[in-house]
């Protein structure tokens, strides 16, 4: 099983084939004209929604 299958489908979700994140760590988002999403962690990490998961964290996030 994979590890993404183990984790609680409402905190923790793909962004790309290499990262899962927590969205309870998330501390801002920019939704760039061209479709991709930049997250900012807690500690300032940031992350790049890969195109190809935009559509499941905005279902993810409500938006």
């Amino acid at each position: 099983m994979k590890v993404e299958g183990k984790l609680d489908r409402h905190t923790f979700v793909r962004i790309s084939n290499s990262e899962i994140i927590n969205l309870k760590k998330v501390t801002a988002l920019d939704l760039t004209l061209s479709g991709t999403i930049k997250m900012t962690l807690q500690g300032g990490t940031v992350c790049w929604v890969s195109r190809r998961y935009v559509k499941k964290i905005k279902e993810a996030l409500e938006l």
